[in-house]
């Protein structure tokens, strides 16, 4: 017979099963509703954005995926990444000017009746009224607004009207401060130092304006608006002046995808075919440029200046050439290229990787200052940023953590590793290397021949003087 209490302490237990079993039940059927309406919802992107087709094996409909590849990537704003990087942080932000929704609200040096101060400017240089350009740009503000992936709290601060607004001063601005920095500078009326960080900002990732904008208030000066791009990025890069005619304005996206398309060639980034003859390997050690010109390998600036222009050439027997595309650095060429990075790593950006690439790829040969010194006394790296282990630092510090594409460079990377199975190639590279690098070593060198020979000359000809000689005796004899 059980006591009270044990009776009790049975009957707890028991609620407690009932409860439990309870509380399953109901999560079981929250469970089951948040599938059916998450089923609902699939279903109802299936009918409205895929299409569906009959399987050969019955009569259920399968729905498949249409990609669309001729579809543009959006707006975006940084990954979250690279927004970790503490280094980095300040690479992202706007500093003088902000272009665009996602930094709209900050109030910074560029204010907005700046931007309509110039906007009225640009009309007026344009030849159109103020009016007739606002109007172009509200007729495709639709277009340019989906051009972003905006979240929800952007979509309720922008309306339809700011929205148009945005575009059209920001596009007007755009166009007006590149004119006049080509152009005629003193139409700015902007200091140099702050010229120069509006320059940078134009190239932030999150700071970009749907390209499609900027075309509808070039009003159809599209060769003369090539010129003038290619005089603006020429100076930000080491480009060649006639640059922009390889670029299509019906393909470009925004300013920054634009310097990308210049300094990639994606057909160079392809994967090459592997040949078994050539011993082509997918396995590369990374070495310095330093230690690459002491194995006979000497650096030379490429013709070409995009990032995919790099060659390797043997010539003669120990010597090979290794030419690279100059680049300026300065102090906005961390920003730029970091943005560019993290442009390819955005989910619809283009899958290559260029960039990335590039700099795992100087990453490689450059360690310390005297790589960096290298490359600067060839004409490959130009430093208007200050000491040599600085760009060393700026090289290293970008890229960190970053994924090159296997296929980038692999011609190059495998001539190099054949050049390092040479052995005598090698060692006789690093003897000329060690003992005539200095001019007065190869002076001393020559002239400790020339004295070898000239010391072989006189005992040869001194032996052949002795061998030659008339005998004394002979000639004593011969007199009596």
């Amino acid at each position: 017979m059980l006591i009270p209490k044990q009776k009790q302490l049975i009957d707890w237990c028991k609620l407690n099963v009932k409860l439990v079993v309870l509380t399953y039940k109901i999560n079981e059927e929250i469970h089951l509703t948040k599938m059916k309406a998450l089923e609902r919802a699939m279903k109802k992107d299936v009918d409205t954005n895929q299409r569906g087709c009959t399987s050969q094996s019955g009569d259920t409909e399968i729905p498949i995926v249409v990609i669309d590849t001729e579809t543009k990537p959006k707006i975006q704003r940084v990954p979250r990444m690279f927004r970790g990087v503490e280094a980095n942080q300040n690479c992202y932000d706007p500093l003088v000017v902000s272009i665009g929704p996602f930094h709209h609200s900050k109030e910074l040096e560029i204010t907005e009746e700046h931007k309509c101060t110039m906007a009225h400017q640009y009309a007026e240089n344009a030849g159109q009224s103020y009016d007739l350009l606002y109007n172009k740009v509200k007729a495709i503000a639709g277009d340019a607004r989906n051009c972003f992936s905006l979240d929800s709290s952007t979509e309720v601060v922008l309306d339809e009207e700011k929205f148009t607004k945005m575009m059209f001063h920001d596009g007007c601005f755009i166009l007006q401060f590149i004119q006049c920095f080509v152009n005629d500078y003193k139409d700015l009326n902007m200091k140099l130092c702050l010229a120069a960080f509006v320059k940078r900002d134009l190239l932030l990732l999150e700071n970009q304006l749907p390209f499609l904008v900027l075309r509808e208030l070039m009003s159809s000066k599209e060769n003369e608006w090539k010129k003038t791009f290619s005089t603006f990025f020429t100076g930000i890069l080491v480009l060649h002046s006639d640059s922009l005619r390889e670029i299509d304005f019906d393909k470009c996206i925004h300013l920054l995808d634009m310097i990308h398309t210049l300094l990639i060639d994606k057909d160079a980034l392809s994967a090459p075919k592997y040949n078994r003859k050539s011993g082509s390997t997918d396995w590369f050690s990374c070495r310095s440029a330093k230690e690459l010109n002491a194995a006979g390998i000497h650096f030379r600036p490429s013709q070409g200046h995009k990032f995919t222009d790099v060659q390797f050439r043997s010539s003669f027997i120990l010597i090979g050439f290794l030419k690279l595309p100059p680049i300026a650095v300065d102090d906005s060429t961390k920003s730029m290229l970091l943005n560019m990075v993290a442009y390819e790593a955005c989910p619809d950006a283009p899958d290559d990787l260029g960039v990335s690439s590039y700099l795992c790829f100087m990453d490689s040969l450059i360690d310390h200052a005297e790589d960096v010194k290298e490359l600067r006394s060839k004409g490959i790296l130009l430093n208007f940023l200050g000491s040599d282990q600085q760009v060393a630092d700026l090289f290293n510090q970008i890229a960190d953590n970053l994924v090159a594409n296997p296929s980038a460079y692999a011609e190059v990377k495998n001539k190099l590793q054949r050049h390092y199975k040479s052995k005598i190639k090698i060692w006789l590279a690093e003897w000329l290397h060690t003992h005539f690098t200095s001019p007065w070593t190869v002076l001393a060198f020559v002239g400790a021949i020339f004295a070898l020979v000239l010391s072989v000359i006189q005992t040869y000809e001194s032996l052949y003087a002795t061998e030659t000689a008339p005998c004394p005796c002979a000639a004593a004899n011969h007199t009596v």
